[in-house]
């Protein structure tokens, strides 16, 4: 698997974060792992888009963090 990441690292993206990510062995562990790292930042799957050229999947994330029902002060 190959994350086409860009914006992440630069840290120029918004709230919403949409990742190209391509899937080159096909192993469910490979994206377990994506999915645990986005977890330990407190990021949330919203939306998968597949059909890409080469197997590609498209993940779309929440990257604030949950308030649960929290108000700022």
């Amino acid at each position: 698997m190959q994350d086409e990441a860009g914006a992440e690292e630069s840290g120029t993206h918004g709230r919403y974060y949409a990742e190209y990510v391509r899937l080159t062995s096909g192993e469910p562990q490979d994206i377990q792992g994506l999915l645990d790292e986005k977890d330990g930042r407190e990021w949330h799957l919203v939306g998968v888009a597949g059909g890409f050229p080469e197997g590609g999947v498209m993940l779309f994330w929440d990257t604030q963090r949950p308030s649960f029902g929290r108000r700022a002060p």
